[in-house]
């Protein structure tokens, strides 16, 4: 095979799911935590192009007609190139040239230091398709010398990029929009019409072709369409995996063209690539809203996770993490052996593009067009702490007194649910602090649900059982504004603010010595709040002085601290800690579990 153009960090990322095989498997440092976005970068329309990266230069298409290439550690824009239609495939970069189509049907052969034209072939009209749901195009493969590509025109070509002319094209009689697998014999594709296809790789000529469930049904028996074969075919252990609109997975002898198995999504559309690695297969499903592990000898579901919304994205693998998009717009990150989430990142609108994993980094366009770089940890979580951990969380009948809205307290609590944590009410708030205070073996608690009980507070001084706990060592982690000042009825009716019961029981005066804290205020991480596990900047309310903690984990630019623990005698990383984070908006939380876990005995 000739050699692939990329750099040594990137050796597998040159054409859509990283090789010819389209197994997604990445050989690279995994972004295993969500630690912040490097950067974003705006194009004039929908990013449905999956990137490829090459010298340190990402290559993605966009709806507005142009492929980019761009800096992956900074997201300077190197160049662009504009075509005459949407740019919804994915490129391949082989030998200093950068391949792609277009909808205008041209395939470009661009130089990949300049973003100039090298040649172009131009392929024969789209033919008729009665759905319109055609939102993908047939990217380049690379095998070799010889880049393979289907079109809307119905023919799967095969063109020397040396010469640069077609070796042979085959006619299916229908559109093309999957992208070609490779092997060392044959060539396989899908067709609109619900055809997979073995094309002999050197001749051009038919192997076999198989037809699944949908190449027997008709767009007008159901208003939509149950026929196409979108998804791109993947290849391994001698069997090819591909997804059909009929709603099934295939699996199919990649030598006789015989099915193995088939798993049942139950009508739901699997459009997204599979992604194989470890003897499991790993793909989306569409309106049935999860991604799901099978076994890949069987077709036996191992794991599904649920989505929020249809899985048109293809996964990426690196380590023991799958990345994908989903059309509510976020970027997820599950474990590859349990499907358990371990961070998402949202975007401004759904996703159809396929995330890139590099060195910690995941890059993945949206249809909100930007082009998203997003941060990872390095390294793998360390070990839960030996303590014990909490999350508070209630709800009653006609209680009304919530900080956070639009199902971010339940965020909260299931998070940290999920990462260990185990759920208390006010009850089990009460009985842990009581026993922590008499054993101070050590424990913390998030409040999800932002407000103290009155149980906990009862007594407006240091006596308060709240006061005790944080006296033995223990440690409390708010993320909205005072809980203590802010008085509820028992009802969560809001009565008023008193900040001198705060001071009375914590030493604590919100929001500060001056009117300036109570606002919303930017605020910067400091040296000590890195150490703790924050990162960047963000937005703090009622922000106090400094003077008043132990350690400021972020100052706002009235100098104020806009983040912050006090420690109340017990050893480094316990305390009281105020951190803030959006009241009506679902985020990423790792870097409230990193402080709150931050110190704590293993």
């Amino acid at each position: 095979m000739t050699s692939v153009d990329v750099g040594t960090a990137q050796q597998q990322s040159p054409m859509f799911q990283t090789n010819s095989r389209h197994t997604g498997v990445y050989k690279t440092t995994p972004a295993y935590r969500f630690s912040g976005v490097k950067f974003v970068f705006k194009t004039g329309g929908p990013i449905r192009s999956s990137a490829a990266l090459a010298q340190g230069v990402l290559f993605f298409g966009s709806g507005d007609g142009c492929l980019y290439a761009v800096e992956a550690s900074t997201g300077k824009e190197r160049w662009r190139f504009k075509t005459g239609g949407a740019v919804h495939s994915s490129p391949a970069v082989m030998d200093g040239v950068v391949y792609f189509t277009s909808r205008d049907g041209g395939l470009y052969a661009l130089d990949r230091a300049k973003g100039r034209l090298v040649w172009k072939h131009q392929m024969g009209g789209d033919l008729p398709y009665a759905n319109g749901f055609d939102y993908y195009l047939s990217s380049p493969t690379m095998a070799g010398a010889i880049l393979y590509v289907g079109g809307g025109d119905g023919n799967l070509y095969a063109i020397d990029t040396r010469t640069r002319k077609v070796v042979w094209e085959y006619t299916a009689g229908s559109r093309i929009r999957g992208t070609p697998a490779v092997d060392e014999n044959a060539v396989f594709v899908g067709t609109m019409d619900g055809y997979l296809l073995a094309i002999d790789k050197k001749k051009g000529s038919l192997l076999w072709k198989f037809a699944t469930l949908g190449s027997t049904l008709k767009i007008e028996d159901f208003g939509y369409d149950r026929t196409a074969l979108v998804s791109s075919p993947s290849l391994a252990n001698g069997i090819v995996t591909v997804g059909c609109r009929d709603g099934f997975l295939y699996a199919v002898d990649a030598a006789t063209g015989k099915q193995k198995w088939s798993n049942n999504h139950e009508i739901s559309w699997v459009l997204s690539t599979p992604a194989i690695d470890d003897g499991k297969v790993f793909v989306g499903s569409s309106d049935a809203q999860f991604f799901q592990a099978v076994d890949q000898a069987s077709g036996q579901e191992i794991w599904r996770y649920r989505g929020g919304g249809p899985i048109w994205s293809s996964a990426a693998v690196a380590g023991p993490l799958l990345y994908f998009g989903v059309n509510d717009g976020h970027i997820v990150a599950v474990d590859k052996e349990t499907g358990v989430e371990r961070w998402r990142f949202k975007t401004g609108d759904r996703i159809f593009s396929s995330p890139l994993v590099d060195n910690g980094m995941v890059f993945c366009g949206s249809d909100d067009g930007n082009f998203y770089a997003i941060e990872g940890t390095r390294e793998p979580d360390p070990p839960a702490p030996s303590v014990r951990r909490a999350v508070f969380w209630e709800t009653r009948p006609g209680f009304s007194g919530r900080w956070f809205s639009g199902g971010t307290d339940e965020w909260i609590r299931d998070y940290f649910k999920r990462e260990g944590y185990e759920v208390i009410d006010a009850k089990g708030l009460e009985v842990l602090m009581e026993q922590e205070a008499s054993a101070g073996s050590g424990s913390v608690v998030v409040f999800a649900d932002n407000r103290a009980p009155q149980s906990v507070v009862k007594e407006e001084s240091e006596k308060a059982l709240l006061r005790k706990y944080l006296n033995a060592g223990g440690k409390i982690v708010w993320l909205g504004p005072d809980p203590i000042a802010w008085k509820r009825d028992s009802l969560g009716k809001f009565e008023g603010i008193n900040y001198d019961r705060s001071v009375r029981i914590l030493g604590i005066r919100y929001p500060g010595k001056s009117l300036e804290g109570i606002g919303w205020y930017n605020s910067t991480v400091t040296g000590e709040g890195k150490k703790w596990g924050l990162s960047g900047w963000g937005v703090g309310l009622g922000c106090v002085d400094p003077s008043q903690v132990s350690t400021v984990l972020a100052r706002d630019e009235h100098g104020m601290a806009g983040a912050w623990v006090k420690n109340f005698g017990g050893k480094e990383g316990t305390g009281l800690v105020q951190l803030f984070i959006p009241r009506d908006k679902i985020i990423d939380l790792y870097h409230v579990k990193r402080v709150a876990e931050y110190g704590l005995g293993r």
